[in-house]
């Protein structure tokens, strides 16, 4: 910049030299020197004013692997042209581009897509393209970056346009009958879609207690005042809950990491289960003992059947990370006592406990219907003896993606 400074105190210079020595010519070159000088600092002074750069995607969550368009535009709003431009847009990446490779960027996790060009007074130029995302995760487009300079390159200017837009990859989703589950009852034995269940929070009345009534059902202020065990009655429920339980253990200590590979089939599967409770109008609810970025808790979405609940469930499970917050076996516990009774119960798992085991067939006793999930052959199928098991593992291979 200081060469550059000295170079526009040339003219004045020049015209000094040419008036003490009696040279025109000499003069007639400083003239010059300082008008182009002058006129290309002013140029690059002004070059980027009423200059915009801007993005924006067709649809801001799409499945792992699908396409989704990405525009961005630069625009010039004003008489002064761009003689050339380099404009760097960066994208993270795990996104692919079609037809068209990124260039590596020196900021971690980020590539640049790369334009360069000339812009003239009052120009626009658009570029569009399509973008997949190798992976489930949250990704970003942008900030950018625009290069250019005066007519004569002597000024080269440089701005940041800071900004970006969140992309969401959600985990990809199979058919339940191609990764061979019974394509009449993917998840056992059933009385009908119109069964009708129990809706624990929602108490009709009391009893006298019956061998084989569950603990929960009982209500210990009324026996206490009875002098008999009471039970209680609970109002009718025609929804069908489907709980969606996900290990996110695929190792026995924390301490030894995780395998990704058993872990992204494990949320692949959960995906997989939601979709298809949803499109058969249960209420879903997903509890996994992950967390969410920046979070500190284990999620938890109670079963809804609203519009909204199938989105939450795929966005939680697209950036639901390998850290666990305690065992599935204690989130389970505590959980229980708020599950309508006659649930559906779905674990989906690459690692498993005797204590998770145990805990499932004692919801299993209760009137729960529970099935496991297997997504690793490394599981010991012993452990699930008296429970519904599915081992889908090795059929993800060659299963075809429907999202």
């Amino acid at each position: 910049m200081v060469f550059r400074d000295l170079w526009l105190l040339a003219g004045p210079v020049l015209i000094g030299v040419g008036a003490g020595t009696g040279q025109p010519m000499v003069t007639g070159i400083g003239v010059v020197v300082l008008i182009v000088g002058s006129l290309s600092r002013v140029w690059a002074r002004y070059i980027f004013r009423r200059v915009s750069v801007s993005s924006s995607l067709s649809d801001s969550r799409a499945f792992q692997g699908e396409q989704v368009e990405l525009s961005f535009e630069l625009e010039n709003r004003k008489p002064l042209p761009l003689p050339w431009f380099d404009l760097r847009l960066a994208i993270s990446e795990e996104l692919e581009v079609e037809k068209e490779t990124p260039s590596a960027a020196s900021a971690p996790g980020l590539s640049w897509l790369l334009r360069r060009g000339a812009l003239g007074w009052y120009e626009r130029r658009r570029w569009r393209t399509r973008i997949s995302a190798t992976e489930r995760g949250q990704f970003q487009i942008g900030p950018a970056q625009l290069h250019s300079a005066d007519l004569l390159g002597v000024f080269p200017r440089h701005l940041e346009v800071t900004g970006t837009i969140p992309f969401i990859s959600y985990p990809r989703v199979f058919p339940l009958e191609d990764l061979g589950f019974p394509a009449d009852r993917p998840l056992g034995e059933s009385k009908g879609r119109n069964r009708i269940f129990e809706d624990p929070l929602r108490i009709a009345g009391l009893r006298d207690y019956e061998p084989g009534d569950a603990l929960r059902r009982i209500d210990w202020k009324a026996t206490a005042r009875r002098g008999e065990l009471q039970s209680r009655v609970y109002e009718p429920s025609a929804v069908q809950h489907l709980y969606v339980l996900l290990n996110i253990d695929t190792l026995g200590n924390s301490w030894e990491g995780y395998l990704k590979e058993d872990l992204e089939r494990t949320v692949s599967m959960a995906a997989s289960l939601a979709v298809w409770g949803t499109e058969r109008r249960y209420a879903v609810g997903l509890l996994a003992n992950g967390s969410l970025p920046n979070s500190d808790r284990p999620i938890r979405l109670a079963p809804s059947r609203s519009r909204s609940q199938l989105p939450r469930i795929l966005e939680t499970l697209a950036v639901v990370q390998p850290l666990t917050m305690g065992t599935l076996t204690g989130h389970l516990s505590r959980e229980s006592s708020r599950l309508p009774l006659g649930s559906t119960l779905v674990l989906t798992a690459a690692f498993m406990t005797d204590e998770l085991a145990e805990s499932l067939r004692r919801l299993q006793g209760e009137g729960y219907r529970v099935a496991v999930v297997v997504t690793s052959d490394r599981v010991d199928l012993d452990k699930l003896k008296g429970l519904s098991v599915h081992i889908a593992g090795s059929s993800f291979r060659g299963s075809e993606v429907i999202a």
